[in-house]
């Protein structure tokens, strides 16, 4: 029988013969050599550790760069003439070498021991409200120069706890940058300039030294509810706002507004949103907000009767009364509501009413995270240079 070939052309398709066992090849072992050389294989091939039993690693963080020179001789102190009113911070540079200052007083933070306590209270702007680098506002500070900004510190110390800190006798202590945690590792408030000799450290945070908050100024002398002369019967009215509010944009601030009597008769007044005002401080300057249309003419339903020690309130939108232009600026505003019913007495419909005006003898402070317009860019400057 004739062999055959070793392809076979079969309908056009070239077929192979079927291998044998002496045509397989045969798997030959490796040297020993390269059993040392690759231990990979091996260890593959073994089972594992069960999932319990695995060691977990845990990435610690990254240690912060240690310091390259001395640090910068750069002081911080805080001027506080009174509890609530306009403060400054002051950042002197002692030493012999300009460095750079991030000189924002936004990244300011307050620890307020009121008298007669252990634990301070912490005070400092919301999140939105801090700058998110420190070359946001950086400055060269040169030998022996100075940067100053003012504060408003009820703009830190903000709500009921933080506003009952700031009274005479407290015990202030001001850091300025980033604490611990907060950043400290990336961010510096003062830095080192590149190439000036010599080469100084980083500082993330500056502390002042504490100082005491004095006396409040004389105040103001008691703003009472007015009426035309020759009212029969002395009325005791008394209108308030809150004492703090907190809003992130203008559109959302709301104050409620609440007239109480005091006195022991009942007073019949007209409580409306058009008979209410606010007097509202802003970095402008102090302007009237009213309610843009005149009175309504005098109903006997437009009036209501405020008994003896009662009160009577209502919510109103500080957009339906002020101008946008107003609060353009994030920050502080102080807001005093007053009411005036002189222009919608109930005389001429025969009722006996309060014909007068009532203004609140404390404000209420606001806080303003967003402003309506721009904000301003507000480049940091030197103090005068004295000459010796």
């Amino acid at each position: 029988m004739k062999t055959l070939p070793a392809l076979v052309l079969l309908f056009g398709v070239v077929v192979a013969p079927p291998a044998t066992a002496q045509d397989k090849p045969q798997a030959q072992p490796l040297p020993p050599q390269l059993k040392v050389l690759h231990p990979i294989g091996p260890r593959l091939m073994q089972p594992g550790p069960p999932a319990a039993a695995r060691p977990r690693f845990v990435v610690k963080p990254k240690a912060p760069p240690p310091p390259s020179g001395p640090p910068p001789a750069v002081k911080l102190v805080l001027d506080a003439p009174t509890p609530t009113g306009a403060w400054t911070l002051r950042v002197t540079n002692e030493g012999e070498v300009p460095v750079m200052l991030a000189a924002d007083g936004r990244l300011l933070s307050l620890e307020v021991t009121p008298r007669g306590e252990r634990k301070p209270e912490r005070c400092e702007l919301p999140v939105d409200m801090r700058p998110a680098d420190d070359l946001d506002r950086s400055l060269v500070l040169p030998p022996g120069r100075a940067y100053s900004e003012t504060i408003q510190p009820r703009l830190y110390c903000f709500g009921d706890r933080g506003l009952d800190a700031l009274t005479p006798g407290s015990i202030v202590v001001a850091h300025l940058g980033w604490p611990a945690g907060s950043h400290s590792e990336t961010h510096q408030v003062v830095w080192p300039i590149d190439g000036v000799e010599p080469v100084l450290a980083s500082l993330p945070v500056l502390t002042s030294p504490p100082i005491a908050l004095p006396d409040e100024p004389t105040p103001m002398a008691p703003l009472m509810a007015t009426q035309p002369v020759g009212a029969s019967e002395p009325v005791s009215l008394r209108i308030t706002g809150p004492r703090a509010v907190d809003t992130s944009t203008f559109g959302g601030l709301s104050v409620t507004v609440t007239l109480h009597n005091d006195g022991s008769r009942p007073v019949r007044v007209r409580f409306r949103p058009e008979d209410v005002g606010f007097d509202v401080t802003t970095w402008r300057g102090t302007e009237h907000c009213a309610w843009p249309m005149p009175a309504t003419a005098p109903m006997r339903e437009l009036f209501s009767t405020l008994q003896p020690q009662g009160s009577e309130s209502l919510s109103l939108v500080l957009e339906e009364y002020c101008n946008r232009r107003s609060f353009d600026q994030p920050g502080l505003i102080v807001v005093r509501p007053k009411l005036d019913t002189r222009k919608g007495g109930g005389s001429e419909i025969g009722l006996r009413t309060f014909d007068g005006q009532v203004i609140a003898t404390s404000a209420t402070v606001v806080r303003l995270h967003q402003g309506t317009g721009r904000i301003r860019l507000v480049r940091p400057q030197l103090e005068p240079a004295t000459t010796k």
